[in-house]
């Protein structure tokens, strides 16, 4: 059949009209689909990216979570074993408990062990007349976040540990002591920290000390 003008014109127009509406329709659907993926791709991050992560990881947290993220490496860092190590060793003289008493010689050892990227861990076996001591010192990107000591003299024995938040500053120190030969058992005793000492190299200058005597070098 043969289309007047009228009606070709208004053909026209409504060919015009539907075709821009599947356009808009087109680019409404488009427009959807990527603000999906963008949407998406930025849950995939908070959810699996290290990035964040990283630094939400060390900052912003609670002591809790703080102990808890520690408690993680120290996991992974038994997983890889002590290797990659450099022993130092040192003599140490002490006298016995009186005055005249002549010296004793005791070996002092230092093993640092470059773990990986990420780890470091410092071990020192240290000893003195009637006392003996073992430090271990974990470092994460060259920062200080656990210590755990061992020791004893005499009859006492003694476990101190030493969590550390991002800044090497201390946020808990626990404790579990024995007297009289027996086995240190039960809980740990929380201690309260000292604001003026909490930082690391005063909380921990002992231990530190003592590593410096044997490598020469502070830590």
């Amino acid at each position: 059949l043969t289309l007047t003008l009228t009606e070709q014109v208004w053909e026209f127009f409504l060919s015009c009209f539907l075709i821009g509406c599947s356009q808009n329709t087109e680019n409404k659907t488009e427009k959807k689909t990527l603000a999906s993926e963008n949407t998406t791709e930025t849950s995939t991050e908070k959810l699996d990216g290290k990035s964040l992560n990283e630094e939400s990881d060390e900052s912003n947290i609670t002591v809790d979570e703080r102990v808890e993220q520690i408690r993680g490496w120290y996991g992974e860092i038994q997983k890889i074993g002590m290797n990659n190590c450099k022993t130092k060793r040192k003599t140490r003289y002490e006298k016995g408990f009186s005055s005249d008493s002549e010296e004793f010689s005791f070996e002092q050892i230092v093993k640092t062990c470059e773990l990986n990227e990420d780890f470091e861990l410092i071990k020192g076996e240290f000893s003195g007349y009637e006392w003996a001591q073992q430090v271990s010192i974990y470092k994460r990107k060259g920062k200080i976040f656990f210590i755990f000591v061992t020791g004893g003299a005499e009859s006492w024995t003694y476990e101190y540990r030493y969590y550390f938040d991002s800044d090497e500053n201390l946020i808990r120190h626990l404790v579990r002591e024995a007297d009289g030969g027996d086995e240190i058992s039960g809980p740990n005793i929380e201690k309260k920290i000292n604001a003026k000492k909490k930082y690391v190299k005063d909380c921990a200058k002992e231990y530190l000390d003592e590593i410096e005597f044997v490598v020469g070098r502070k830590k």
